[in-house]
């Protein structure tokens, strides 16, 4: 069976919850990762946007005691900001893109029309090689832990 980790960035809590369902779903363990900012409320939604408009997370690390060596997969989630993948997420791909294991899946979750996934499968180029699956679960007026658990039973 393969150890599988679920990363997940959330400023609502609702990338949190998708990620702690399909962690559920498949027995994997589960780390948030941030970059010490407090981004929640309307002030916090300002934040993001200045952050994605001009690319200045840096300081992204994942919370607890997480050794990505002990994992053969890791599935990473994150919110959609100013249509794009979060900037939080690019940085997280970025830092750790030697250690991530050789079966690494995003997932954006999102409230728009959108599915995002050409803006999802150009995150390759920052994890330096393919990833092994994306998906896009839109948030609003839809049952999203529903489809993050169909979702979970298509991953090999």
């Amino acid at each position: 069976m393969m150890k599988t980790l679920c990363l997940y960035y959330s400023r609502t809590n609702t990338t949190k919850d998708i990620m702690e369902a399909i962690a559920n779903h498949i027995g994997a363990d589960i780390a948030e990762y941030t970059d010490g900012k407090d981004r929640s409320g309307f002030f916090g939604y300002i934040g993001a946007c200045f952050a994605s408009v001009n690319n200045t997370i840096n300081n992204v690390y994942i919370k607890g005691e997480i050794d990505l060596d002990e994992y053969d997969r890791v599935i990473i989630g994150m919110p959609v900001w100013v249509e794009c993948p979060c900037v939080i997420g690019k940085a997280l791909i970025k830092k750790y893109c030697d250690k991530m294991p050789s079966k690494v899946y995003f997932l954006v979750t999102h409230m728009g029309k959108n599915d995002y996934m050409t803006k999802i499968k150009a995150m390759d180029n920052l994890l330096l090689k393919p990833s092994s699956g994306q998906f896009s679960i839109k948030t609003k007026d839809n049952d999203y832990i529903k489809e993050s658990i169909e979702y979970a039973n298509t991953i090999d």
